[in-house]
């Protein structure tokens, strides 16, 4: 019969959430060499390519996606038996990093029910951009985050796709104005780039009117009828008009918003992730 250990699995899903074998090692206290090792045993044990290294850094084949899928699961069982025969929930600190526009749609669901369940756990959240919670992760200043997924270094497992759209106050009319007038998050963030790209490609000429590293003050701009903004559609409000191409606005290649663990990450951390994974799969399927 075949059988995964679980600190292979634990060093298969390292290499995808660290974005390399370097990074997977020095999480796990392992050589590089010893990491290479235990993927190549992984490989021949089942008889197909796990990982694909390119230029990029690391990514997981159709086969590890299936792996390293079963692997979280199977790392969360453990966790939950030891938990269970020790007798002990729980208990401890959870520093989550996540950008504020997130915030409503992944982590507020949860919040109750993880508070409920895990009583002994104390919840923490630091909110900022993802270029900047990524080395507040490395530091161990946070437990653990929640980003927008950088496309030339990909880290984490991908939690969902999210649809972005241009966006304004229903009774303001900004997208008439030339230069078209934006309100943006700074420099550094990751879906600024290709939207203002986009504009480029276009020959419509735009100037940043306001910018905000943080969803309020993207908000008052927008509501002050000064500019349009562009967000993840489950972040724009009710109330707001979404503009396309019957506005003359260009559709944007979606989010991948992203879940990073770290390998040595606690019980509690473990477990919130788990509460975070579940509720972001319950959204999908009501959607």
């Amino acid at each position: 019969m075949r059988h995964f250990d679980t600190d292979s699995l634990e060093t298969l899903v390292a290499i995808v959430d660290r974005g390399g074998f370097t990074a997977a090692g020095e999480a796990l206290g392992k050589t590089q060499a010893a990491v290479s090792v235990i993927v190549s045993r992984m490989e021949a044990r089942v008889g197909k390519r796990l990982l694909e290294r390119s230029r990029k850094g690391v990514t997981p084949t159709f086969a590890g996606e299936i792996l390293i899928g079963y692997a979280r699961r199977i790392l969360s069982l453990e966790d939950e038996a030891l938990a269970a025969i020790g007798g002990d929930e729980a208990a401890g600190r959870v520093r989550l990093a996540v950008p504020d526009d997130f915030v409503d749609m992944m982590v507020t669901p949860l919040i109750g029910a993880f508070s409920r369940r895990f009583p002994r756990v104390q919840l923490e959240m630091r909110c900022d951009l993802s270029f900047r919670l990524e080395p507040m992760l490395e530091r161990g200043e946070v437990d653990l985050a929640i980003i927008t997924q950088d496309p030339a270094r990909p880290l984490g497992e991908v939690l969902r796709r999210e649809p972005r759209a241009w966006c304004a106050a229903r009774d303001h009319r900004p997208e008439l104005i030339d230069p078209l007038p934006l309100a943006m998050f700074p420099d550094g963030c990751r879906c600024r780039p290709d939207a203002l790209a986009s504009l480029e490609a276009m020959g419509r000429s735009w100037r940043i009117a306001y910018t905000s590293s943080h969803m309020p003050g993207i908000h008052s701009a927008v509501n002050a009828g000064m500019a349009v903004s562009i967000l993840g559609v489950s972040s724009i409000p009710k109330e707001w008009r979404r503009l396309g191409e019957a506005e003359g606005f260009p559709e944007l290649p979606p989010l991948d918003i992203a879940l990073v663990v770290p390998a040595n990450a606690s019980v509690a951390t473990r477990r919130f992730a788990a509460f975070l994974r579940e509720t972001v799969s319950q959204q999908e399927l009501a959607a």
